[in-house]
């Protein structure tokens, strides 16, 4: 599969539409019609090549200025750290994961092989320190049911559990004879993609968690889940309910350090480090020169999956 959106979209302005057959003399012997759309996709693994790397920072942000941007990166760069640094969630101490590669089933004794059906599972687990309590001497302690582990998984097969985000825009003759695009095309519609991961990981946690219908935040329920003040981030949505910004210019939200986000229209307090985001291996893409003029349809797609173990450490501000 190709894997360089240089390749895809290249293959794709090259593809004809047409498939014919000539015979010995060269003479037309067939002609039938062929799709035009390439697919390929775009790792998540590994490192970024050194020329695209050049469009963000050391940490992985994009820079504004691509005109000032070097011909080649003096340092390594992969696509999960691009994803870390444009996600709020990740900034607010989420977990942003890769989905592993399946495990392949085993063979069970000897004989022909038999078909199987195969699930895929990924899975996340925080920890709760142990509740130690007094315990008088002779006597035992207190037998407790609930195991201070917890754990969310996510099947692959389930749409609603691991959902596809995408986005289709188109390519015209003209997007590649505009040199105010510093650099190429191709590279920049590279590094928009990369640092999109991170926004649906964003809008994947975040929806998440207003559909699990969180408590109202209030200071006796996160003592009672028996975290730290420090241990909560809050972010801010679209209604900025109950954001103000105080005099020391710091934004906060029910008293907490606050970061604002377009990926969803509530606010939400809590201890981001006990959530992830896994994100699928890679980033589809399709691209197909469906007219004669040479433009470009090209769609994007890949899948993240929220895992939220405690969602009683999450709380919602009440307007």
């Amino acid at each position: 599969m190709t894997t360089s959106l240089t390749s895809i979209l290249e293959n794709a302005r090259n593809q004809s539409g047409a498939k014919i057959h000539f015979d010995a003399n060269d003479n037309v012997r067939a002609a039938y019609k062929t799709g035009t759309a390439v697919a390929g996709a775009l790792p998540l693994l590994g490192q970024v090549p050194a020329n695209l790397a050049t469009y963000f920072r050391e940490d992985g942000t994009l820079r504004e200025t691509p005109a000032g941007r070097l011909s080649v990166s003096s340092f390594l760069l992969d696509p999960m750290t691009i994803a870390a640094a444009h996600s709020r969630a990740a900034a607010a101490g989420a977990h942003l994961l890769i989905r592993e590669d399946a495990i392949a089933p085993r063979p069970i004794g000897a004989g022909p092989d038999i078909p199987v059906m195969q699930r895929e599972t990924s899975g996340f687990s925080v920890i709760k320190p142990m509740p130690l309590a007094v315990v008088a001497d002779g006597a035992n302690a207190a037998v407790s049911t609930a195991l201070p582990v917890w754990s969310a998984t996510v099947d692959w097969d389930s749409e609603a559990a691991s959902p596809t985000f995408g986005a289709a825009f188109r390519i015209e003759r003209a997007d590649y004879r505009r040199r105010a695009l510093d650099g190429s095309l191709d590279e920049l519609l590279s590094a928009s993609i990369l640092a999109g991961v991170g926004r649906a990981a964003d809008v994947a946690l975040l929806s998440a968690l207003a559909a699990a219908n969180v408590a109202n935040f209030s200071l006796a329920a996160v003592a009672a889940q028996g975290l730290r003040f420090a241990d909560l981030a809050a972010l801010v949505g679209t209604s900025a309910t109950g954001a103000a910004v105080g005099q020391d210019g710091v934004l906060r939200a029910a008293g907490v350090q606050a970061e604002l986000t377009d990926a969803t229209a509530g606010t939400f307090v809590g201890a981001f480090n006990q959530a992830a985001v896994i994100l699928d291996r890679e980033v589809r893409v399709v691209a197909d020169r469906h007219s004669l003029d040479g433009e470009l349809l090209v769609t994007v797609f890949t899948s993240a999956a929220a895992l939220i173990p405690r969602s009683g450490v999450f709380f919602k501000v009440a307007a």
